[in-house]
Formats: C-alpha cells, structure tokens, sequence
C-alpha cells in the first residue's frame, strides 16, 4: 500500500492535467464561468500556439522553458519560506510581435488558465490587489 497509493494518486493526477481545460478568464467576458462568478467571465482558450510552434531564438525558448519547469518543481519550497507562488515575466514590443502567442504557449504548456486584465480599466492599486487576490494559484496574469 505504501507503494501502491501514491502511485494511483499521481496517476490520477497526471490524467486530470492531460484532461484539463485551459479558460481565459476576463472581467468584461459576457459569459459566467462554470461557477457562476460575474466577475471573472471565461472561454475556452482554444490557442494551437505552443514552444514548437513559437517562432523564437532557440537560446531564449529553452531558457523560458526551463525557467517554467523550475517555478513548478519548487512549490513546496515557496510555502516552505512563506512566498506566494507566482512567477512574472514582463513583455513588451509593438503588436504583433507574439507577446499574446509566447502567453498563450506558456498556458498550453503548462495547463494554466489565463487571467486577462486591462490596466487601464483599474482606478487603484487597491482594485488591482483585490483583482489579483481573485485569481487562482495555476494562472497566468498578464496586465496589458
């Protein structure tokens, strides 16, 4: 059993992530999630952007990538030293440039939902803390 019970639980937990719909969640989203919350509405992103697809440096790809498989072997370690497990990244450039793409990749890879927040929709940095604290642990949450 010692050895057995842990096995099906990571089983299982493997097959919940494989299986996982990744939301974009918005505040001006006209549809209520599957929870009902009005303030967070969410679609189904259906992106086909992925790290394969992405047109991007090789070098700067694999650095992304294995920044993201480091932030999520480490969790136990940030409730270990008392930090919120989050991890930031800050995109900038013109349209166009793939900010949305490389976001959307990141999601698909990971099996995060994205949490899509106009910065110019918030009166102060209260209402953004209060916003931020709304979202779940397995998010992405870029500010445009």
């Amino acid at each position: 059993m010692d050895e057995y019970l842990p096995f099906v639980l990571q089983k299982a937990e493997e097959i919940k992530d494989s299986e996982k719909v990744i939301k974009l969640y918005t505040r001006d989203c006209p549809y209520i999630d599957e929870d009902g919350n009005g303030f967070w509405g969410s679609i189904t992103l259906d992106h086909p952007a992925s790290f394969e697809t992405l047109a991007m440096e090789p070098e700067m790809k694999k650095a992304i990538m294995d920044d993201l498989e480091r932030f999520l072997k480490r969790r136990d370690y940030y409730r270990r030293v008392g930090r919120a497990w989050k991890r930031g990244y800050l995109l900038y450039g013109p349209p166009g440039t793939g900010k949305s793409s490389l976001i959307a990749a990141m999601a698909n890879h990971l099996k995060f939902d994205i949490y899509d927040l106009e910065l110019t929709s918030l009166h102060s940095n209260s209402e953004l803390r209060r916003i931020m604290i709304s979202t779940t642990n397995r998010s992405i949450d870029p500010l445009l």
